[in-house]
């Protein structure tokens, strides 16, 4: 059994992660943080896993053993953050649980994380399309951070799905000392489209779906690791939350 402390995805080398204007939608999309957090005594959430989901994509995934006392309350950086390239063209995801669980002395490899998740047409459940294919579009696509939970713990790492909304709960995870697993959508929400499985669940895919790791963040915005280039990254918080909250 791995330690239970913790709480706590190759983008082809030449995919081009740009961010591109955000286009105004019809409707309002719902803004939805997954943290996969491993505790001592650690769960499996439920109900971001139900068929009648109603929240959208999985934002954020958190992995990190806590520290004592309620954390500082300024400008955070954790510790062990590298770039890391992702070993598919959409494996992001993998990658970025590897990042993740690496920095907190747990490390899995993609192959393992990705050996743990099933395959479904609805990404909340498993993963969607050919690890192999093209970014940007909905058909290969990827997976959300419930099937990523249920994988950890068949690893022998407890956790549970948690959803938030604002910067304050990014922020809260990075003060807990936990690094914080983000899905963007970098091509804003205009490419934003709703799916339906056989019986009816709905789900929200979204082109230029992209998966990264927080790990620090200041007042100007926060820090990131990508896998998709294997390099650091500065967003400002406007630039972020926009990014976020297309999910």
């Amino acid at each position: 059994m791995r330690d239970a402390r913790l709480r706590g995805l190759v983008m082809h080398e030449t995919a081009d992660f740009e961010v591109q204007p955000r286009v105004a939608r019809s409707r309002t999309i719902p803004i939805a943080a997954v943290a996969i957090c491993i505790f001592i005594v650690g769960m499996i959430a439920s109900a971001p896993m139900a068929a009648n989901l109603a929240s959208d994509v999985p934002l954020v995934s958190r992995l990190m053993p806590s520290r004592d006392g309620a954390g500082p309350a300024g400008p955070v950086m954790l510790p062990g953050a590298f770039t890391y390239q992702q070993q598919r063209p959409l494996s992001c995801e993998y990658a970025s649980v590897h990042i993740a669980t690496t920095m907190v002395g747990q490390s899995i490899s993609e192959y393992e994380i990705e050996a743990a998740v099933p395959l479904s047409p609805n990404p909340h459940w498993g993963y969607r399309g050919d690890i192999m294919g093209s970014w940007g579009n909905t058909d290969d696509y990827g997976v959300y951070h419930g099937p990523l939970a249920s994988g950890l713990a068949q690893l022998g790492i407890p956790s549970h799905a948690w959803y938030g909304t604002t910067r304050d709960d990014l922020t809260g995870e990075l003060d807990a000392g936990r690094p914080v697993v983000v899905w963007l959508g970098l091509w804003g929400d205009g490419g934003s489209v709703d799916e339906y499985t056989d019986d009816g669940t709905r789900f929200q895919l979204t082109t230029g779906m992209h998966v990264m790791v927080a790990y620090g963040y200041d007042d100007s915005g926060v820090s990131i690791t990508d896998p998709g280039k294997a390099v650091y990254k500065e967003y400002d918080w406007a630039t972020f939350m926009s990014l976020w909250n297309v999910m």
